[in-house]
């Protein structure tokens, strides 16, 4: 039978600080109970892009605290048998870190750790915009898929690759239980001389080539810690690529790309689409079937999941349970039914440096300021970073029908019921308007799930004498 392992996500701006954190474990452990509790990054960093700028690997970020916080929370956390995974983000560094500053001096060890050419091509970031800029100091072009101040490490480099052997050793050693990787697929590219192909995003130039999924399994593949995969791709992240991150390197795979295919179109936030469960739930049946599939529904990346589909906060626990999930991932604050933050109209109050880009790339498209305030509001992922309301938590834990409580309710179910953790699934319906009917089969037993994301009838849990087990 496969590994069934439950990660609940923290971003930990949102919940104080590793003291902070520390403090809720064992709220969290009564009614989730994770096997995992994925962090967000706590390293150093300027935080331009919500520490995913990172300037030093092997330090805490002030702003959270000490090692020594951390030691604390490491041994908090395994009272409760619960294990700890960093987020590492592994693409590229801080334009602050002092391997790029080295860099840009051309010192022998550092000059090639980066990806420098001495012509941009026509390659467009992940977050709008040139992905390539000028370094006056070193008078050459720097790769960034995403920001400018997070220039792409060269992994072709040896040297780069035993610095990351270097960081997963030192974490290791602190007592971590694994790692989320950020940006997984995209270390490597196959050509730095041809530009873009007119009509296909220019990340196919370095999408999980043969490289990457190489230099993934040489730094993963032998650490005998947990890892989670997170792949660039979205929509065209085949389970062709999930296999390979899979096989060797990687225990899950979480692609939270699954979830645009609902409204917007390949991450593009400044595209909305009308909502169509339709084409969503379809493709979360058909994922959900790979064991190493992570199956989540919100993220740091992503608005919140009652607001963003229109759904009953209960709904969506039973489609994220109900369905083949060995590892299911659970964002901080998402038990509780949380909405959409009340986000400001005025741009600069946006944090995320994404937000600020969606606005400027909808000006620049001719949307009024309203017009384009409207989209950011609405898909913005500082939706999902605000302060989390603890003393609702403890709120919800006293009231038996609660959220909080219903899914403390169904992850029981999901580790107790073998039906549920290993049947298999069958698709009886998927409406345009919102009927998911399915059933989950093992040997004789058997249960139907009719799930209801418009909520015009009941969601509901059937045993194979049609009695109802849970309902919404």
């Amino acid at each position: 039978m496969a590994q069934h392992r439950l990660i609940y996500q923290i971003y930990p701006s949102a919940m104080g600080d590793l003291r902070e954190i520390t403090k809720r474990i064992p709220q969290i452990a009564e009614k989730i109970q994770p096997d995992y509790i994925w962090l967000n990054p706590i390293f150093k960093s300027p935080w331009r892009d919500g520490g995913y700028d990172v300037s030093d690997y092997c330090k805490i970020d002030p702003r959270f605290g000490t090692i020594k916080d951390f030691r604390h929370l490491i041994a908090v956390a395994k009272k409760y048998n619960i294990g700890i995974l960093l987020d590492l983000v592994i693409n590229h560094t801080s334009s602050q870190h002092d391997w790029f500053h080295r860099s840009e001096l051309h010192e022998e060890r550092y000059k090639d750790y980066y990806v420098w050419v001495n012509r941009p091509l026509n390659w467009k970031s992940f977050f709008g915009g040139p992905a390539f800029d000028y370094s006056a100091l070193r008078d050459e072009y720097y790769l960034h898929l995403y920001d400018h101040s997070q220039p792409d490490l060269n992994f072709n480099n040896p040297y780069v690759i035993r610095e990351f052997i270097r960081i997963i050793d030192f974490w290791k050693n602190e007592g971590i239980a694994g790692f989320r990787v950020d940006s997984a697929n995209v270390l490597t590219e196959t050509n730095l001389k041809k530009g873009l192909i007119p009509g296909l995003p220019g990340f196919f130039r370095y999408y999980q080539t043969k490289g990457t999924v190489r230099i993934l399994e040489r730094l993963f593949a032998s650490s005998k810690l947990f890892t989670v995969a997170e792949p660039v791709g979205g929509e065209f992240f085949s389970k062709r690529k999930l296999h390979e991150l899979t096989n060797k390197a990687f225990n899950a795979s979480f692609n939270i790309g699954t979830l645009d295919v609902a409204d917007t179109y390949f991450s593009i936030k400044s595209k909305i689409r009308p909502l169509n469960y339709r084409r969503w739930l379809r493709k979360l049946a058909s994922w959900s079937q790979e064991p190493t599939f992570s199956l989540a529904l919100e993220s740091h990346d992503t608005p919140r999941a009652p607001s963003r589909f229109n759904a009953n906060p209960r709904v969506l626990a039973m489609l994220q349970f109900l369905l083949p999930s060995n590892y299911p991932c659970i964002y901080q604050g998402q038990e509780l039914g949380t909405l959409n933050a009340d986000l400001s109209m005025n741009i600069n109050d946006y944090p995320g440096v994404q937000s600020r880009q969606i606005y400027r790339r909808l000006r620049r498209e001719g949307k009024t300021h309203r017009q384009a305030m409207l989209v950011v509001r609405r898909t913005s992922r500082d939706n999902a970073r605000q302060p989390l309301d603890w003393s609702e938590y403890r709120l919800q834990s006293q009231h038996p029908d609660s959220v909080l409580n219903f899914y403390a309710k169904l992850i029981r179910l999901w580790r107790e019921d073998v039906v549920i953790r290993d049947g298999k699934l069958k698709v009886i319906k998927i409406s345009k308007a919102g009927v998911f009917d399915f059933c989950r089969i093992l040997g004789k037993k058997r249960y139907a799930v009719h799930l209801d994301l418009s909520g015009k009838t009941k969601s509901t849990l059937r045993d194979d004498r049609g009695e109802i087990v849970i309902t919404a």
